[in-house]
């Protein structure tokens, strides 16, 4: 089983925002991102939040496995997988 948190080059990563909301805030659709944590970076650094990212949640997902996840940044700022 392959592990989500890198991802091999050319494959299509959609990077969603969610404000505390729950409102959509970002999306993007990017590839040649190696890891979930720079898919997501330059999906924060694209977006211009007007929100703390810390309350944001990011959905992740590889168009080519068809796998999504959801995380969280916490206080020391590692992403962290929603289970």
């Amino acid at each position: 089983m392959e592990k989500f948190d890198t991802l091999r080059l050319g494959n299509e990563v959609t990077v969603t925002i969610w404000g505390p909301d729950g409102s959509c805030l970002y999306k993007s659709t990017s590839d040649g991102d190696h890891t979930i944590e720079g898919a997501i970076e330059k999906a924060l650094s694209e977006a211009n939040l007007k929100v703390d990212p810390e309350d944001c949640v990011f959905e992740v997902k590889d168009h080519s496995t068809g796998v999504a996840h959801r995380y969280r940044i916490n206080a020391h700022g590692h992403l962290k997988l929603i289970v």
